[in-house]
């Protein structure tokens, strides 16, 4: 059996004091034989020393990323600092950090020797690993899943891209053991008595736009041509696009994706973003594009958005033996709030509070599994999404 517990702190100021309030969470929370811990914060607690200051009063490791705006029962706020603790007696837990990871989509070479250093900690074999990849601007988010799925292929894979406290993405860290990066990837083995379930909830083709294609011409997560001519072409000619750039909003218009024509499709389309065109107008996304998939461009509003973190509330409430669920959404769908930028999070706090543990975080690309059968799991990046692991 497992057991959890959301503890928050917004002191930025004093160390001794924020250490003094996590211990005060712990007290009346008897920790197990196996613990960990899953902190999550605003990168002005890394400037601050009080991240630092926290994992080492810790009597357990811990590994995660920073965010903005973060949830737990009983709090839903933004400038914060969260960390949810795992327990047990018959589940088991081993933290790592890989090598610096630089531009270029190869991730597994940093991961490698780490990895096999975590899972020769354990004891079974992993039933699930969260992943906190950094944020690097050219790499796609599937590069993280796939050298994870080669490392270990059969586990589920779940977690989020390190984000910054504004859209310039300029301080985004992963953090493991008092230890915060800019190019490393901070990971979460578990194994034992592991039952992970998974919930993904995304904008779907009610909001879908008339401009859709087929990407004809694509390597890993760049576009070269869209219906045979150049993707800088097709979006000038549907009006999103000109002098040689991509309008500025089209970076945050959710691109629905069909991977119909790839041996591993499970059904379940995903959602990706564009980040930018190259100087030869070839689009740069956030996830592998692949060859021959289709897509459709979506526009979701700040109610669609609301509708589907409901129908993740009221799924997660459906699990009658869950002991916690950790959610990552993604950061665009906190900006189409505006001026109410806690819609989201104070709906879920509220929806989830008195029910189970639960953790949510904003995300800079959520990672999570779209199916999970008996030794057979897909592992997927997402953009745009909300995701839910209930263990």
């Amino acid at each position: 059996m497992m057991r959890s517990i959301g503890l928050y702190i917004y002191e930025l100021d004093d160390a001794d004091a924020a250490v003094a309030e996590i211990k005060a969470g712990l007290e009346d929370f008897p920790l197990m034989e196996n613990t960990v811990g899953i902190i999550m914060c605003d990168p002005e607690y890394i400037d601050s020393g009080i991240y630092e200051a926290v994992c080492a009063a810790l009597p357990f490791p811990v590994a995660g990323a920073t965010t903005m705006t973060q949830a737990v029962e009983g709090e839903a706020g933004i400038l914060m600092l969260t960390v949810f603790v795992l327990t047990g007696n018959d589940v088991f837990f081993s933290v790592a950090m890989t090598e610096e990871i630089v531009a270029g989509n190869d991730a597994l070479t940093p991961t490698r020797a780490c990895f096999a250093e975590a899972v020769r900690r354990l004891p079974s074999e992993p039933r699930l690993i969260l992943a906190f990849p950094p944020f690097i601007a050219d790499n796609a988010g599937d590069a993280y899943v796939e050298a994870l799925t080669e490392l270990c292929p059969g586990v589920p894979i779940f977690g989020t891209i390190a984000i910054s406290d504004s859209i310039a993405f300029d301080n985004c860290s992963t953090l493991c053991n008092g230890e915060a990066s800019l190019t490393k990837m901070a990971l979460i083995v578990a194994a034992g008595a592991v039952n992970p379930r998974f919930l993904i909830a995304t904008v779907d083709d009610h909001n879908k736009t008339p401009y859709s294609g087929e990407i004809t011409k694509s390597e890993k997560n760049i576009v070269r041509e869209i219906n045979g001519v150049s993707t800088y072409e097709y979006f000038a000619d549907i009006g999103l696009a000109k002098n040689g750039k991509l309008d500025e909003g089209l970076q945050f218009v959710p691109i629905l994706i069909d991977f119909k024509k790839r041996a591993d499709y499970d059904g379940i389309p995903v959602v990706r973003a564009i980040v930018n065109l190259t100087e030869n107008g070839d689009a740069i996304c956030r996830g592998y594009m692949y060859q021959n998939s289709v897509f459709t461009v979506i526009n979701p509003t700040a109610e669609d958005i609301l509708q589907s973190s409901s129908e993740v509330i009221e799924k997660v409430k459906a699990i009658p033996d869950r002991q916690a669920t950790l959610i990552f959404s993604c950061v665009v769908r906190r900006m189409m709030f505006g001026a109410k930028p806690l819609s989201e999070a104070s709906m879920i706090e509220e929806g989830l509070k008195g029910n189970s543990p639960f953790m949510l975080a904003y995300a800079g690309g959520e990672i999570c599994p779209t199916s999970v059968c008996a030794g057979d799991v897909t592992n997927r990046f997402h953009n745009y999404s909300i995701i839910a692991c209930i263990l």
